[in-house]
Protein backbone atom coordinates (compact mmCIF):
# COMPACT_ATOMS: atom_id res chain seq x y z
CA UNK A 1 0.00 0.00 0.00
CA UNK A 2 1.41 3.27 -0.76
CA UNK A 3 0.14 6.78 -0.23
CA UNK A 4 1.39 9.71 -2.01
CA UNK A 5 0.87 13.62 -1.55
CA UNK A 6 3.38 15.28 -4.16
CA UNK A 7 4.09 19.21 -4.64
CA UNK A 8 3.21 21.22 -7.23
CA UNK A 9 5.23 24.11 -7.52
CA UNK A 10 6.97 25.46 -4.01
CA UNK A 11 7.39 29.11 -2.87
CA UNK A 12 9.60 30.47 -0.18
CA UNK A 13 8.00 31.05 2.74
CA UNK A 14 10.49 33.23 4.95
CA UNK A 15 7.73 34.83 6.98
CA UNK A 16 10.36 34.91 9.78
CA UNK A 17 12.60 38.34 8.35
CA UNK A 18 16.71 37.53 8.66
CA UNK A 19 16.61 40.56 11.09
CA UNK A 20 14.11 39.81 13.38
CA UNK A 21 15.95 37.21 14.46
CA UNK A 22 13.89 35.68 17.65
CA UNK A 23 11.30 37.76 17.35
CA UNK A 24 10.02 37.04 13.73
CA UNK A 25 6.46 36.65 12.40
CA UNK A 26 4.77 33.33 12.02
CA UNK A 27 6.15 31.06 10.47
CA UNK A 28 3.62 28.17 8.80
CA UNK A 29 4.56 25.85 6.03
CA UNK A 30 2.90 25.68 2.95
CA UNK A 31 0.73 22.38 2.47
CA UNK A 32 2.46 21.66 -0.86
CA UNK A 33 5.69 22.12 0.37
CA UNK A 34 5.06 18.33 2.49
CA UNK A 35 5.72 14.99 0.75
CA UNK A 36 5.10 12.16 1.98
CA UNK A 37 4.76 8.05 1.38
CA UNK A 38 4.67 4.87 3.02
CA UNK A 39 6.40 2.26 2.85
CA UNK A 40 5.84 -0.46 -0.09
CA UNK A 41 3.76 -2.60 2.70
CA UNK A 42 2.77 -0.35 4.78
CA UNK A 43 2.92 -2.87 7.28
CA UNK A 44 5.62 -5.54 7.23
CA UNK A 45 5.54 -8.55 9.82
CA UNK A 46 8.40 -10.36 11.08
CA UNK A 47 7.18 -13.03 12.82
CA UNK A 48 4.46 -11.47 14.84
CA UNK A 49 6.33 -7.67 14.72
CA UNK A 50 4.72 -5.05 12.93
CA UNK A 51 6.53 -2.15 11.53
CA UNK A 52 4.72 0.87 9.93
CA UNK A 53 7.41 3.63 7.87
CA UNK A 54 6.36 6.66 6.64
CA UNK A 55 9.02 8.49 4.80
CA UNK A 56 8.77 12.10 4.29
CA UNK A 57 10.30 14.97 2.72
CA UNK A 58 10.24 18.76 3.28
CA UNK A 59 10.91 21.24 -0.44
CA UNK A 60 13.84 23.80 -0.30
CA UNK A 61 13.22 27.28 0.39
CA UNK A 62 10.45 26.44 2.47
CA UNK A 63 11.81 25.98 6.18
CA UNK A 64 12.43 29.95 7.65
CA UNK A 65 15.61 30.26 9.40
CA UNK A 66 14.05 30.82 12.37
CA UNK A 67 11.59 28.38 11.92
CA UNK A 68 10.75 24.90 13.37
CA UNK A 69 8.38 22.34 11.75
CA UNK A 70 7.19 18.66 14.29
CA UNK A 71 6.76 15.71 12.37
CA UNK A 72 4.58 13.32 14.39
CA UNK A 73 3.34 9.89 13.49
CA UNK A 74 -0.55 9.67 15.25
CA UNK A 75 -2.28 6.37 15.71
CA UNK A 76 -5.88 6.24 16.34
CA UNK A 77 -7.41 3.48 18.71
CA UNK A 78 -10.83 3.98 19.42
CA UNK A 79 -11.27 7.61 21.03
CA UNK A 80 -7.86 7.47 22.04
CA UNK A 81 -4.56 9.35 19.84
CA UNK A 82 -1.11 8.37 20.85
CA UNK A 83 2.23 9.36 19.21
CA UNK A 84 4.25 6.68 17.98
CA UNK A 85 7.51 9.06 15.90
CA UNK A 86 8.57 12.23 16.51
CA UNK A 87 10.68 14.16 14.37
CA UNK A 88 11.95 17.82 15.07
CA UNK A 89 13.46 20.19 12.14
CA UNK A 90 15.04 23.46 12.99
CA UNK A 91 15.97 26.38 10.59
CA UNK A 92 19.47 27.51 11.20
CA UNK A 93 18.97 30.26 13.73
CA UNK A 94 16.81 28.72 16.08
CA UNK A 95 18.31 28.44 19.19
CA UNK A 96 17.60 26.49 22.43
CA UNK A 97 16.11 23.20 20.38
CA UNK A 98 17.79 20.12 19.89
CA UNK A 99 16.37 18.72 16.42
CA UNK A 100 17.75 18.21 12.57
CA UNK A 101 19.24 21.55 11.55
CA UNK A 102 17.60 22.15 7.60
CA UNK A 103 19.47 23.67 5.43
CA UNK A 104 16.99 26.38 4.13
CA UNK A 105 18.20 25.61 0.27
CA UNK A 106 17.76 22.21 0.65
CA UNK A 107 15.42 19.41 0.90
CA UNK A 108 14.88 18.46 4.31
CA UNK A 109 13.97 14.74 4.71
CA UNK A 110 13.32 11.66 7.34
CA UNK A 111 11.54 8.51 8.74
CA UNK A 112 9.02 7.96 11.13
CA UNK A 113 9.20 4.31 12.31
CA UNK A 114 7.51 2.30 14.49
CA UNK A 115 6.76 -1.33 16.00
CA UNK A 116 4.87 -3.69 17.51
CA UNK A 117 3.70 -6.92 18.70
CA UNK A 118 0.43 -8.19 17.02
CA UNK A 119 -2.43 -10.20 18.33
CA UNK A 120 -4.08 -13.15 16.45
CA UNK A 121 -6.50 -10.57 15.08
CA UNK A 122 -5.68 -7.26 15.28
CA UNK A 123 -7.56 -4.10 15.03
CA UNK A 124 -8.20 -1.44 12.79
CA UNK A 125 -6.46 1.15 13.55
CA UNK A 126 -6.05 4.60 11.78
CA UNK A 127 -2.55 6.44 11.57
CA UNK A 128 -1.73 10.11 10.30
CA UNK A 129 1.16 12.40 10.14
CA UNK A 130 0.60 15.79 11.59
CA UNK A 131 2.86 18.49 10.38
CA UNK A 132 3.28 21.42 12.63
CA UNK A 133 5.12 24.76 12.06
CA UNK A 134 5.49 27.49 13.83
CA UNK A 135 8.86 30.23 14.66
CA UNK A 136 11.47 29.86 17.01
CA UNK A 137 10.65 32.23 19.61
CA UNK A 138 11.59 31.59 22.87
CA UNK A 139 7.93 31.51 24.30
CA UNK A 140 7.21 29.01 21.33
CA UNK A 141 10.44 27.15 21.96
CA UNK A 142 9.46 27.06 26.07
CA UNK A 143 6.09 25.66 24.95
CA UNK A 144 7.12 23.00 22.39
CA UNK A 145 9.83 21.88 24.58
CA UNK A 146 7.25 21.04 27.44
CA UNK A 147 4.35 19.43 25.10
CA UNK A 148 7.19 17.18 23.72
CA UNK A 149 8.24 16.37 26.87
CA UNK A 150 4.53 15.62 27.91
CA UNK A 151 3.34 13.86 25.05
CA UNK A 152 0.83 16.14 23.99
CA UNK A 153 -0.54 15.16 20.26
CA UNK A 154 -1.06 18.75 19.30
CA UNK A 155 0.37 21.57 21.33
CA UNK A 156 1.07 23.88 18.34
CA UNK A 157 -1.39 25.04 15.14
CA UNK A 158 -0.73 22.20 12.92
CA UNK A 159 -1.78 20.94 9.21
CA UNK A 160 -2.38 17.28 9.27
CA UNK A 161 -1.87 14.83 6.60
CA UNK A 162 -3.58 11.79 7.58
CA UNK A 163 -4.34 8.34 5.81
CA UNK A 164 -5.40 4.96 7.10
CA UNK A 165 -4.13 1.81 7.58
CA UNK A 166 -5.02 -1.57 8.10
CA UNK A 167 -3.65 -3.95 10.65
CA UNK A 168 -4.26 -7.53 8.89
CA UNK A 169 -4.98 -10.43 10.18
CA UNK A 170 -1.97 -13.29 10.24
CA UNK A 171 1.72 -12.66 8.43
CA UNK A 172 1.43 -10.25 5.87
CA UNK A 173 4.46 -11.60 3.98
CA UNK A 174 2.46 -13.74 2.75
CA UNK A 175 0.13 -11.23 0.67
CA UNK A 176 2.89 -9.71 -0.91
CA UNK A 177 3.83 -12.99 -2.86
CA UNK A 178 0.68 -11.59 -4.86
CA UNK A 179 1.85 -11.89 -8.10
CA UNK A 180 0.61 -12.48 -11.74
CA UNK A 181 2.27 -12.09 -15.24
CA UNK A 182 0.37 -12.82 -18.77
CA UNK A 183 1.98 -12.90 -21.53
CA UNK A 184 2.74 -9.68 -23.36
CA UNK A 185 0.85 -8.67 -26.24
CA UNK A 186 1.58 -7.64 -29.56
CA UNK A 187 -0.28 -5.35 -32.04
CA UNK A 188 -1.04 -6.74 -35.17
CA UNK A 189 0.02 -4.70 -38.58
CA UNK A 190 -3.09 -5.32 -40.23
CA UNK A 191 -1.03 -5.10 -43.44
CA UNK A 192 -3.16 -7.29 -45.90
CA UNK A 193 -1.97 -9.02 -49.47
CA UNK A 194 -4.30 -6.36 -51.53
CA UNK A 195 -5.26 -3.17 -49.69
CA UNK A 196 -8.16 -1.32 -50.84
CA UNK A 197 -6.55 2.51 -51.35
CA UNK A 198 -7.93 5.57 -51.94
CA UNK A 199 -5.97 8.29 -54.22
CA UNK A 200 -7.51 11.90 -54.40
CA UNK A 201 -6.60 14.40 -56.93
CA UNK A 202 -7.58 17.67 -58.38
CA UNK A 203 -7.23 19.46 -61.84
CA UNK A 204 -7.73 23.05 -61.88
CA UNK A 205 -9.41 24.60 -65.07
CA UNK A 206 -9.33 27.99 -66.37
CA UNK A 207 -12.01 31.20 -66.41
CA UNK A 208 -15.09 29.93 -67.91
CA UNK A 209 -13.19 26.52 -69.49
CA UNK A 210 -13.59 22.60 -69.01
CA UNK A 211 -11.22 21.62 -71.50
CA UNK A 212 -7.52 20.37 -69.67
CA UNK A 213 -4.51 22.71 -70.17
CA UNK A 214 -1.28 21.08 -71.58
CA UNK A 215 0.54 22.22 -68.55
CA UNK A 216 -1.89 20.51 -66.07
CA UNK A 217 -1.07 17.44 -67.50
CA UNK A 218 2.70 17.71 -66.90
CA UNK A 219 1.84 19.09 -62.96
CA UNK A 220 3.03 16.68 -60.23
CA UNK A 221 -0.06 15.97 -58.77
CA UNK A 222 -1.16 14.79 -62.32
CA UNK A 223 1.57 13.03 -63.28
CA UNK A 224 1.42 10.78 -59.70
CA UNK A 225 -1.97 10.45 -60.60
CA UNK A 226 -0.99 8.80 -63.92
CA UNK A 227 1.74 6.76 -62.31
CA UNK A 228 -0.64 5.62 -59.70
CA UNK A 229 -3.44 4.32 -62.05
CA UNK A 230 -0.78 2.49 -63.79
CA UNK A 231 -0.21 0.17 -60.79
CA UNK A 232 -3.12 -0.44 -59.95
CA UNK A 233 -4.29 -3.88 -59.86
CA UNK A 234 -8.38 -3.06 -59.62
CA UNK A 235 -10.21 -0.12 -59.93
CA UNK A 236 -13.45 -0.67 -57.45
CA UNK A 237 -14.73 2.88 -57.63
CA UNK A 238 -14.28 6.53 -59.40
CA UNK A 239 -16.19 9.05 -57.85
CA UNK A 240 -15.99 12.48 -59.21
CA UNK A 241 -16.94 16.44 -58.40
CA UNK A 242 -16.71 19.02 -60.43
CA UNK A 243 -17.01 22.82 -58.74
CA UNK A 244 -17.10 26.55 -60.15
CA UNK A 245 -15.78 29.76 -58.85
CA UNK A 246 -18.89 31.46 -57.14
CA UNK A 247 -18.64 34.71 -59.70
CA UNK A 248 -21.07 34.98 -62.36
CA UNK A 249 -24.65 33.51 -63.52
CA UNK A 250 -25.84 30.32 -61.18
CA UNK A 251 -26.86 28.30 -63.60
CA UNK A 252 -24.04 28.68 -66.12
CA UNK A 253 -21.76 27.82 -63.13
CA UNK A 254 -23.69 24.73 -62.25
CA UNK A 255 -23.42 23.47 -66.00
CA UNK A 256 -19.50 24.56 -66.00
CA UNK A 257 -18.70 22.70 -62.87
CA UNK A 258 -20.82 19.35 -64.48
CA UNK A 259 -18.49 19.89 -67.24
CA UNK A 260 -15.74 19.77 -65.64
CA UNK A 261 -16.39 16.83 -63.46
CA UNK A 262 -16.99 14.97 -66.83
CA UNK A 263 -13.00 16.15 -68.06
CA UNK A 264 -11.83 14.58 -65.04
CA UNK A 265 -13.73 11.39 -64.90
CA UNK A 266 -12.93 11.14 -68.45
CA UNK A 267 -9.05 11.88 -68.11
CA UNK A 268 -8.93 9.15 -65.59
CA UNK A 269 -10.59 6.60 -67.66
CA UNK A 270 -8.69 7.05 -70.41
CA UNK A 271 -5.18 7.00 -68.01
CA UNK A 272 -7.10 3.47 -66.88
CA UNK A 273 -7.39 2.18 -70.86
CA UNK A 274 -4.14 3.24 -71.63
CA UNK A 275 -2.45 1.83 -68.87
CA UNK A 276 -0.19 -1.38 -69.40
CA UNK A 277 -3.05 -4.89 -68.39
CA UNK A 278 -5.45 -2.72 -68.47
CA UNK A 279 -6.31 -1.38 -71.77
CA UNK A 280 -8.42 -4.59 -72.45
CA UNK A 281 -10.71 -3.71 -69.20
CA UNK A 282 -13.69 -2.11 -70.39
CA UNK A 283 -14.05 0.78 -68.23
CA UNK A 284 -17.19 2.67 -68.63
CA UNK A 285 -18.11 6.15 -67.39
CA UNK A 286 -21.48 5.51 -67.83
CA UNK A 287 -20.56 2.43 -65.50
CA UNK A 288 -22.79 3.13 -62.04
CA UNK A 289 -21.18 0.61 -60.22
CA UNK A 290 -18.09 1.92 -61.09
CA UNK A 291 -18.03 5.50 -62.09
CA UNK A 292 -20.20 8.07 -59.96
CA UNK A 293 -20.02 11.85 -61.59
CA UNK A 294 -22.23 14.08 -57.79
CA UNK A 295 -23.87 17.32 -59.41
CA UNK A 296 -21.73 20.01 -60.02
CA UNK A 297 -21.86 23.22 -58.22
CA UNK A 298 -20.16 26.74 -57.25
CA UNK A 299 -18.24 26.44 -54.27
CA UNK A 300 -19.09 28.90 -51.58
CA UNK A 301 -18.05 26.30 -49.24
CA UNK A 302 -15.29 25.99 -50.76
CA UNK A 303 -14.65 29.96 -50.98
CA UNK A 304 -15.10 30.31 -47.34
CA UNK A 305 -13.36 27.73 -46.49
CA UNK A 306 -10.41 29.67 -48.54
CA UNK A 307 -10.52 32.99 -46.49
CA UNK A 308 -10.77 31.36 -43.30
CA UNK A 309 -7.15 32.51 -42.62
CA UNK A 310 -6.79 35.47 -45.12
CA UNK A 311 -6.05 38.75 -44.32
CA UNK A 312 -8.52 40.18 -46.13
CA UNK A 313 -10.44 43.57 -45.50
CA UNK A 314 -13.76 43.99 -43.88
CA UNK A 315 -13.76 39.87 -43.67
CA UNK A 316 -15.93 39.66 -40.82
CA UNK A 317 -18.53 41.16 -43.07
CA UNK A 318 -17.70 39.39 -46.40
CA UNK A 319 -17.77 35.90 -43.99
CA UNK A 320 -21.71 37.43 -42.70
CA UNK A 321 -22.59 37.80 -46.66
CA UNK A 322 -21.33 34.18 -47.91
CA UNK A 323 -23.23 32.65 -44.81
CA UNK A 324 -26.17 34.16 -45.23
CA UNK A 325 -28.66 31.49 -46.82
CA UNK A 326 -31.59 33.73 -47.55
CA UNK A 327 -29.60 35.45 -49.87
CA UNK A 328 -28.88 34.22 -53.40
CA UNK A 329 -25.96 33.52 -55.20
CA UNK A 330 -26.52 36.63 -57.66
CA UNK A 331 -27.22 38.99 -54.09
CA UNK A 332 -23.98 37.60 -52.39
CA UNK A 333 -21.62 38.44 -55.51
CA UNK A 334 -23.12 41.86 -56.01
CA UNK A 335 -22.63 42.57 -51.91
CA UNK A 336 -19.37 41.62 -52.14
CA UNK A 337 -18.63 43.11 -55.92
CA UNK A 338 -19.68 46.61 -53.58
CA UNK A 339 -16.16 46.11 -51.83
CA UNK A 340 -13.94 46.54 -54.14
CA UNK A 341 -10.83 46.03 -52.17
CA UNK A 342 -11.89 42.79 -50.88
CA UNK A 343 -13.28 41.73 -54.08
CA UNK A 344 -10.43 42.06 -55.74
CA UNK A 345 -8.23 40.11 -53.58
CA UNK A 346 -10.77 37.21 -53.23
CA UNK A 347 -10.77 37.31 -57.09
CA UNK A 348 -7.11 37.13 -57.57
CA UNK A 349 -6.49 34.57 -54.87
CA UNK A 350 -9.26 32.52 -54.16
CA UNK A 351 -12.00 32.31 -56.78
CA UNK A 352 -9.15 30.33 -59.05
CA UNK A 353 -8.35 27.39 -57.06
CA UNK A 354 -12.59 26.47 -56.91
CA UNK A 355 -12.01 25.98 -60.47
CA UNK A 356 -11.69 22.07 -60.40
CA UNK A 357 -12.56 18.54 -60.82
CA UNK A 358 -11.79 16.33 -57.76
CA UNK A 359 -11.39 12.56 -58.30
CA UNK A 360 -11.04 10.25 -55.87
CA UNK A 361 -10.07 6.43 -57.27
CA UNK A 362 -11.03 3.36 -54.73
CA UNK A 363 -8.30 0.67 -56.02
CA UNK A 364 -7.24 -2.51 -54.50
CA UNK A 365 -3.22 -2.40 -54.74
CA UNK A 366 -1.05 -5.02 -54.48
CA UNK A 367 1.39 -4.51 -51.30
CA UNK A 368 4.61 -3.22 -51.41
CA UNK A 369 7.78 -6.10 -51.21
CA UNK A 370 9.84 -6.70 -48.15
CA UNK A 371 12.49 -5.37 -49.84
CA UNK A 372 10.37 -2.64 -51.04
CA UNK A 373 9.42 -1.41 -47.43
CA UNK A 374 13.08 -1.95 -46.35
CA UNK A 375 14.06 0.77 -49.52
CA UNK A 376 11.49 3.36 -48.21
CA UNK A 377 12.00 3.01 -44.46
CA UNK A 378 16.00 3.69 -45.34
CA UNK A 379 15.66 6.66 -47.26
CA UNK A 380 12.75 7.72 -45.75
CA UNK A 381 9.70 8.26 -47.67
CA UNK A 382 6.93 9.84 -46.86
CA UNK A 383 5.02 7.10 -49.01
CA UNK A 384 5.17 4.32 -46.48
CA UNK A 385 2.30 3.93 -43.89
CA UNK A 386 2.68 3.06 -40.45
CA UNK A 387 0.73 -0.55 -41.15
CA UNK A 388 3.51 -0.94 -44.03
CA UNK A 389 6.20 -0.34 -40.96
CA UNK A 390 4.91 -2.82 -38.34
CA UNK A 391 4.40 -5.62 -40.86
CA UNK A 392 8.24 -5.30 -42.27
CA UNK A 393 8.94 -5.07 -38.42
CA UNK A 394 7.31 -8.23 -37.72
CA UNK A 395 9.21 -9.96 -40.58
CA UNK A 396 12.97 -8.82 -39.55
CA UNK A 397 15.25 -11.38 -39.58
CA UNK A 398 16.83 -10.63 -36.09
CA UNK A 399 15.42 -8.78 -33.21
CA UNK A 400 17.60 -6.03 -33.59
CA UNK A 401 16.49 -5.14 -36.83
CA UNK A 402 12.88 -5.10 -35.82
CA UNK A 403 13.56 -3.18 -32.93
CA UNK A 404 15.66 -0.30 -35.52
CA UNK A 405 12.57 -0.64 -37.85
CA UNK A 406 9.58 0.04 -34.56
CA UNK A 407 12.12 2.58 -33.60
CA UNK A 408 11.60 4.40 -37.02
CA UNK A 409 8.04 3.98 -36.80
CA UNK A 410 7.65 5.74 -33.63
CA UNK A 411 9.42 9.06 -35.14
CA UNK A 412 7.64 8.82 -38.10
CA UNK A 413 4.01 8.22 -36.26
CA UNK A 414 4.02 9.70 -33.08
CA UNK A 415 0.41 9.07 -32.88
CA UNK A 416 0.30 5.48 -33.54
CA UNK A 417 0.33 3.42 -30.75
CA UNK A 418 0.94 0.21 -32.18
CA UNK A 419 5.30 0.79 -32.55
CA UNK A 420 5.30 2.20 -28.75
CA UNK A 421 3.27 -0.68 -27.91
CA UNK A 422 5.11 -3.55 -29.63
CA UNK A 423 8.95 -1.95 -28.74
CA UNK A 424 7.56 -2.57 -25.34
CA UNK A 425 6.89 -6.11 -25.87
CA UNK A 426 10.17 -6.49 -26.56
CA UNK A 427 12.22 -5.20 -24.16
CA UNK A 428 9.70 -7.13 -21.55
CA UNK A 429 10.70 -10.31 -23.81
CA UNK A 430 14.58 -8.98 -22.83
CA UNK A 431 13.78 -8.27 -19.35
CA UNK A 432 14.02 -4.15 -19.70
CA UNK A 433 10.65 -3.50 -17.44
CA UNK A 434 11.65 0.24 -17.02
CA UNK A 435 12.06 1.09 -20.85
CA UNK A 436 8.78 -0.87 -21.05
CA UNK A 437 7.42 1.03 -18.95
CA UNK A 438 8.09 4.42 -20.81
CA UNK A 439 7.28 2.78 -23.98
CA UNK A 440 3.68 1.73 -23.38
CA UNK A 441 3.27 5.26 -21.05
CA UNK A 442 3.21 6.66 -24.63
CA UNK A 443 1.70 4.14 -26.12
CA UNK A 444 -1.46 4.78 -23.45
CA UNK A 445 -1.07 8.20 -24.07
CA UNK A 446 -2.02 7.87 -27.71
CA UNK A 447 -4.82 5.12 -27.30
CA UNK A 448 -5.93 5.03 -23.22
CA UNK A 449 -8.54 2.41 -24.19
CA UNK A 450 -6.13 0.14 -25.85
CA UNK A 451 -6.74 -3.87 -24.53
CA UNK A 452 -3.37 -5.24 -25.42
CA UNK A 453 -1.25 -1.64 -23.69
CA UNK A 454 -3.68 -1.73 -20.60
CA UNK A 455 -2.51 -5.68 -20.15
CA UNK A 456 0.94 -4.78 -20.86
CA UNK A 457 1.01 -1.94 -18.50
CA UNK A 458 -0.45 -4.10 -15.79
CA UNK A 459 1.92 -6.71 -16.11
CA UNK A 460 4.96 -4.52 -16.16
CA UNK A 461 4.12 -2.40 -13.03
CA UNK A 462 3.48 -5.74 -11.41
CA UNK A 463 7.30 -6.85 -12.51
CA UNK A 464 8.27 -3.53 -11.29
CA UNK A 465 6.23 -3.44 -7.70
CA UNK A 466 4.87 -0.49 -8.96
CA UNK A 467 1.01 -0.77 -6.97
CA UNK A 468 -0.05 2.89 -7.54
CA UNK A 469 1.04 2.56 -11.22
CA UNK A 470 -1.29 -0.86 -11.51
CA UNK A 471 -4.04 0.87 -9.64
CA UNK A 472 -4.47 3.36 -12.09
CA UNK A 473 -4.44 0.74 -14.92
CA UNK A 474 -6.64 -0.86 -13.62
CA UNK A 475 -9.04 2.11 -13.25
CA UNK A 476 -8.83 3.40 -17.06
CA UNK A 477 -9.34 -0.43 -17.91
CA UNK A 478 -12.64 -0.06 -15.96
CA UNK A 479 -13.49 3.76 -16.93
CA UNK A 480 -13.01 2.26 -20.63
CA UNK A 481 -15.49 -1.00 -19.81
CA UNK A 482 -12.84 -3.58 -19.56
CA UNK A 483 -11.38 -5.94 -16.63
CA UNK A 484 -7.79 -7.37 -15.45
CA UNK A 485 -9.22 -9.18 -12.89
CA UNK A 486 -6.34 -10.87 -12.25
CA UNK A 487 -4.07 -7.79 -11.71
CA UNK A 488 -7.02 -6.30 -9.34
CA UNK A 489 -7.03 -9.61 -7.46
CA UNK A 490 -3.37 -9.13 -6.82
CA UNK A 491 -3.98 -5.21 -5.33
CA UNK A 492 -6.45 -6.66 -3.49
CA UNK A 493 -4.28 -9.31 -1.59
CA UNK A 494 -1.70 -7.14 -0.72
CA UNK A 495 -4.27 -4.78 0.90
CA UNK A 496 -5.29 -7.87 2.56
CA UNK A 497 -8.84 -7.65 0.93
CA UNK A 498 -8.69 -11.49 0.55
CA UNK A 499 -12.69 -12.03 0.06
CA UNK A 500 -13.07 -8.73 -2.59
CA UNK A 501 -10.12 -11.02 -4.38
CA UNK A 502 -11.99 -14.09 -4.37
CA UNK A 503 -15.17 -12.18 -5.33
CA UNK A 504 -12.99 -10.55 -8.45
CA UNK A 505 -11.70 -13.76 -9.46
CA UNK A 506 -15.16 -15.86 -9.12
CA UNK A 507 -15.52 -16.34 -12.92
CA UNK A 508 -11.70 -16.74 -13.34
CA UNK A 509 -9.63 -20.83 -13.63
CA UNK A 510 -8.46 -21.46 -10.93
CA UNK A 511 -5.28 -20.28 -10.37
CA UNK A 512 -2.40 -19.86 -7.23
CA UNK A 513 -3.77 -16.51 -6.77
CA UNK A 514 -7.19 -18.37 -5.41
CA UNK A 515 -5.35 -20.43 -3.35
CA UNK A 516 -3.36 -17.92 -1.83
CA UNK A 517 -6.41 -15.84 -1.01
CA UNK A 518 -8.20 -18.99 0.41
CA UNK A 519 -4.94 -19.39 2.49
CA UNK A 520 -4.97 -15.84 3.83
CA UNK A 521 -9.09 -16.07 4.18
CA UNK A 522 -8.33 -18.94 6.78
CA UNK A 523 -10.35 -21.19 4.06
CA UNK A 524 -7.71 -23.88 3.69
CA UNK A 525 -9.94 -26.56 2.97
CA UNK A 526 -10.72 -24.33 -0.50
CA UNK A 527 -6.94 -23.56 -0.71
CA UNK A 528 -6.57 -27.23 -0.93
CA UNK A 529 -8.75 -27.88 -3.53
CA UNK A 530 -7.91 -25.15 -5.34
CA UNK A 531 -4.53 -26.29 -5.43
CA UNK A 532 -5.45 -29.38 -6.26
CA UNK A 533 -7.03 -28.02 -9.49
CA UNK A 534 -3.83 -27.51 -10.87
CA UNK A 535 -2.87 -30.64 -10.89
CA UNK A 536 1.15 -31.89 -11.05
CA UNK A 537 1.98 -28.17 -12.24
CA UNK A 538 5.58 -27.48 -10.50
CA UNK A 539 5.51 -23.78 -10.73
CA UNK A 540 7.28 -22.66 -8.11
CA UNK A 541 4.46 -20.88 -6.71
CA UNK A 542 2.04 -23.78 -6.63
CA UNK A 543 4.95 -26.07 -4.73
CA UNK A 544 5.09 -22.88 -2.41
CA UNK A 545 1.53 -22.62 -1.47
CA UNK A 546 1.17 -26.19 -1.13
CA UNK A 547 3.96 -25.97 1.60
CA UNK A 548 2.48 -23.15 3.38
CA UNK A 549 -0.50 -24.58 3.22
CA UNK A 550 0.87 -27.85 5.27
CA UNK A 551 2.47 -25.78 7.80
CA UNK A 552 -0.75 -23.54 8.39
CA UNK A 553 -2.94 -26.73 8.97
CA UNK A 554 0.21 -28.35 11.13
CA UNK A 555 0.60 -31.57 8.59
CA UNK A 556 4.32 -32.39 9.59
CA UNK A 557 3.87 -35.43 7.04
CA UNK A 558 2.98 -33.73 4.08
CA UNK A 559 4.74 -30.54 4.80
CA UNK A 560 7.41 -32.68 4.76
CA UNK A 561 6.70 -33.93 1.43
CA UNK A 562 5.98 -30.22 -0.19
CA UNK A 563 9.46 -28.99 1.30
CA UNK A 564 11.38 -31.89 -0.31
CA UNK A 565 8.97 -31.36 -3.70
CA UNK A 566 9.84 -27.70 -3.54
CA UNK A 567 13.83 -27.86 -2.62
CA UNK A 568 13.93 -30.75 -5.24
CA UNK A 569 13.09 -28.32 -8.28
CA UNK A 570 14.02 -25.24 -6.73
CA UNK A 571 16.98 -25.66 -4.51
CA UNK A 572 16.93 -21.43 -4.05
CA UNK A 573 14.16 -21.99 -1.54
CA UNK A 574 15.74 -23.43 1.23
CA UNK A 575 17.06 -19.69 2.04
CA UNK A 576 13.77 -18.30 1.92
CA UNK A 577 12.47 -21.07 4.12
CA UNK A 578 15.14 -20.50 6.88
CA UNK A 579 13.67 -16.99 7.92
CA UNK A 580 10.04 -17.56 6.65
CA UNK A 581 7.54 -17.33 9.32
CA UNK A 582 5.36 -19.40 7.71
CA UNK A 583 7.32 -22.26 8.79
CA UNK A 584 8.51 -20.74 12.19
CA UNK A 585 6.88 -23.42 14.23
CA UNK A 586 8.23 -26.39 12.41
CA UNK A 587 11.25 -24.83 11.20
CA UNK A 588 13.86 -27.12 12.76
CA UNK A 589 12.29 -30.30 11.58
CA UNK A 590 11.68 -28.77 8.31
CA UNK A 591 15.70 -27.94 7.96
CA UNK A 592 16.74 -30.99 9.22
CA UNK A 593 14.97 -33.41 6.80
CA UNK A 594 16.67 -31.18 3.57
CA UNK A 595 20.18 -31.31 4.97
Amino acid sequence: MKNTRSWIGFTCLFLGSLFLGSCAKEFKLDSNAVNYRLNEAPLTLHGNRAQLDVNYQIAPKTIAKNGIAVMTLLEKDGGQTKVKSRDLITGPKVKGMNGTKADPLKETAGTLTFGETMNDKAPNRSYFLEVASFSGSKKNVKAAKAAMEAGSTTPWPAKTYRFDVMLTEGPSLLSRTATYTSAPRSIASGFVPDTVQPFEATIYFELNKSTIRESERKRKEILQLVNFLSKTKEILKIEVNGYASPDGELQFNNELANERAGAGGKFVVDALRSSKGLKDINYDINNSNLYVQNQGTEDWKGLLQGIEFARIPNKEKVVEIIRNTSLSSTEKQSQLRAMNEAWEIITEEYLPPLRRANMVIMTKVAPRSFEERMELIRVPSSEITASEMLATAEQAGSPAMAADILEKTKQRFPADHRAYNNLAVMDIQGGRFETASKNLDAAAEAAPSSSEVLSNQAMVATNLGDWAKLALVIKRAQANGQSLPAYEAVLLIRKGQYKEALQVLGNQPAGTLQALAHILNREDSKASEALNALGSSTESSVLYLKAVLAARTRNASELGKAVQTLLAAYPEFKDKIAVDPEFAELRKEILATTK
